[in-house]
């Protein structure tokens, strides 16, 4: 703990420990000690980013993120423990839900996988946020289009489907272009609703 510098260690991130595991990991007398050390070193050792690998025959596996192809006596190096341990211990986990085995038919190498590894570096739901991202940005259009064309708002669930259609520079597009559009048009009686000008990429028009 001599060179324990906290404010340096933050620059390589976390891992986010459960804390019903660590207190199961005290209280539990079934559970050897060490074990919780060697999850957090399977949760440290495994890659960060897809990487492919090559087995003796040269044939190519990818290895994804979250993931490792190191052996059983690769990790019972790390742990510090019989290779007979480690594999009891790994089967264990994936038992537990915490890792799974990937099977390579004709390949007895060791593939694992650590279960919704990004939550437990901290790692947003990319999914998630990108749909999140998607929906704040359409409704920046919903709102921006009727403040600007008076027009009612309606059929919202199709102009969600027209909207999704849209690569990105069309969907920033269409909310640039919606006062160039209504001020170009010479009888507000046809202006276009928003699902409509979506699907007709009115934003494209040339003035």
């Amino acid at each position: 703990m001599n060179n324990f510098n906290f404010q340096t260690m933050m620059e390589h991130g976390f891992l986010i420990i459960p804390k019903a595991l660590l207190q199961q990991q005290i209280e539990d007398p079934n559970i050897e000690a060490g074990e919780i050390e060697a999850l957090l070193k399977i949760l440290m050792k495994v890659n960060y980013s897809d990487t492919l690998y090559s087995d003796r025959q040269h044939k190519d596996y990818l290895c994804k993120r979250g993931e490792s192809m190191f052996s059983y006596r690769d990790w019972s190096r790390i742990f510090r423990w019989s290779v007979g341990k480690t594999f009891r211990f790994i089967h264990a986990l994936a038992i537990l839900g915490i890792i799974e085995i990937v099977p390579h038919p004709n390949n007895p190498s060791l593939h694992i996988r650590v279960v919704e590894y990004d939550k437990w570096v901290g790692a947003p739901d990319s999914g998630k946020q990108k749909k999140k991202a998607v929906n704040e940005k359409f409704r920046l259009f919903w709102n921006e289009f009727h403040s600007i064309t008076q027009l009612p708002k309606e059929n919202i669930a199709k102009a969600q489907r027209e909207w999704k259609k849209l690569s990105d520079k069309e969907q920033q597009l269409a909310i640039d272009k919606v006062e160039d559009y209504y001020f170009h048009q010479t009888n507000i009686n046809y202006l276009l609703h928003a699902a409509s000008y979506l699907s007709n990429k009115a934003f494209l028009n040339e003035y």
